[in-house]
């Protein structure tokens, strides 16, 4: 239904991962700085007539801005054409693609981490930002699906250097709309980015805690977040972003998402401040921050047309989307071969590529808002799930499901035993919350245990279960039979 690598009429432009001399680059990068800071110098003198013309001829500024004569004057001197960009520039609609990767150092280096689609309302001055999961899972033909994060790490396998410019053609083939630009960003240009605009601030929607935050070293550490405004620099930023074993309902891809949106929006915010626009050690220091971890077909020039729109862009016109398997969302989960991925609700995708058609609607009870989800309240019963299977990331899986459900999963992990057939809850409130156990038991498809989980180990001659901590309302062990809940046809209907 989608091959796999299919050509599309998607144009490729340049590719700047291109190694510079030292002193070479050290010019041309006061250079670029140095015009960069004449060009909105001139464009903000002449930002009125702009605006005037726009209004009184019925176009947009983008297009408004692409007329003027430095902005002609400047592409000639460059070398370029005319007509360069001149379809961007004419155009109501812009889709961009944003990837972002790990890099070298880190495993998977060429696995997508962060997906997110922007599209920009060049009439109405709107952006929508469609954040896309990861564990999508992308067609291959002949019933074989992969995660739609491996689709730049195969064609920069096989095509070098154009493995942002391939995905985004699979994109637009996929979702049947045009691409107009990718940009792909690894995690070192990320934190060097953020640190060269003297970091971002963030508000925190709500505290949370992951203790599997993964290290180089194939380990472990714990990080946090409180709840407010934070200043953080651009390790720190990129830890809020990837985190996805948060408790507090931050432990799904999907709120994971929600945080990557916020980011963006603060690095809006600090790149439309007098500090950075006006500073041309500043510009200097964020090209250089990025020019190695770089790789887009955006010319120069296309950046410049864009800059100055960036202003008329307010917050309260930045729509933000999440796809999920929320209930009556737009997807659903299921295992593959032992493998987490989620498949559109509607297999023809139509549903999916009507969002990204018109992003710039809400959708009623998405992550558009902070009150979007249901989220653990301070009255949510507590809860530790455990892996009584040999599925690898059951409890994950399920924790996470149970989050966006509202209850507040304290912890999850392997069980004792790795045998269970049914699934089992333990009761540990003495029956005191008798509708929330009734909700777990219908969403897990489970039974409750009349005894304690202590005697029940006891029996089987092995060490006995435990609560990790003395709050803990109910002990969920995993078996068997809740593994359809990860097959898409079951889940679909739960």
């Amino acid at each position: 239904m989608f091959p796999f690598r299919k050509s599309s009429s998607l144009s490729v432009g340049a590719d700047f991962l291109g190694k510079r001399d030292g002193d070479s680059s050290r010019r041309q990068t006061w250079v670029l700085a140095l015009v960069f800071a004449l060009i909105v110098g001139s464009l903000s003198a002449l930002g009125a007539s702009v605006s005037y013309r726009a209004t009184n001829d019925g176009t947009s500024i983008l297009y408004e801005v692409g007329r003027l004569p430095v902005i002609n004057g400047l592409r000639q001197l460059a070398g370029g054409s005319a007509t360069t960009t001149s379809a961007t520039i004419t155009k109501d609609r812009l889709n961009i693609l944003l990837l972002g990767i790990g890099g070298e150092g880190h495993d998977g280096a060429e696995l997508t981490d962060t997906i997110l689609l922007a599209s920009i309302d060049t009439k109405t001055n709107r952006v929508a930002l469609l954040s896309i999961p990861r564990d999508l899972a992308y067609p291959l033909g002949g019933g074989r699906f992969e995660k739609i994060n491996a689709l730049n790490a195969d064609y920069e396998k096989n095509f070098p250097g154009e493995g942002a410019t391939r995905t985004a053609q699979a994109f637009s083939l996929l979702l049947d709309i045009p691409i107009d630009h990718v940009v792909r960003l690894d995690f070192n240009g990320f934190n060097s980015f953020i640190d060269a605009l003297g970091g971002i601030d963030v508000t925190v929607e709500r505290t949370f805690s992951d203790n599997l935050y993964p290290t180089f070293n194939d380990k472990w550490m714990t990080i946090s977040f409180k709840k407010g405004p934070q200043h953080m620099d651009g390790k720190t930023a990129l830890i809020f972003a990837r985190s996805r074993h948060g408790n507090n309902g931050e432990g799904s891809d999907f709120a994971r998402s929600r945080r990557q949106q916020l980011v963006i929006l603060a690095v809006r915010e600090k790149l439309l401040s007098l500090g950075t626009i006006s500073n041309p050690q500043k510009l200097a220091a964020l090209y250089a921050a990025i020019v190695d971890h770089l790789q887009t077909d955006m010319t120069p020039w296309d950046g410049i047309k864009l800059a100055p729109l960036m202003k008329d862009f307010s917050p309260d016109r930045i729509t933000m989307r999440v796809l999920d398997d929320a209930p009556g969302h737009e997807l659903v989960a299921a295992n593959v071969n032992g493998a987490f991925m989620l498949f559109p609700r509607k297999p023809d995708w139509m549903e999916i590529r009507e969002i990204a058609k018109d992003p710039f609607t809400p959708r009623l009870n998405s992550l558009a808002s902070p009150s979007a989800t249901t989220l653990p309240t301070a009255t949510a019963p507590h809860l530790e799930v455990k892996n009584g299977t040999l599925h690898t990331g059951f409890a994950a899986q399920i924790a996470a499901q149970l989050e966006r459900q509202g209850f507040d999963v304290k912890s999850f992990g392997n069980a004792v035993r790795r045998n269970y057939e049914q699934t089992t809850v333990f009761d540990l409130t003495g029956g005191k919350k008798p509708t929330e156990l009734a909700k777990i038991l219908r969403l897990l498809r489970a039974t409750v245990s009349l005894s304690s989980p202590q005697k029940t180990a006891e029996q089987d001659g092995l060490p006995p279960e435990k609560a990790s901590s003395n709050d803990i309302d109910f002990l969920v062990i995993l078996g068997e039979a809740s593994m359809p809940l990860l097959n898409q046809n079951d889940y679909a209907n739960p």
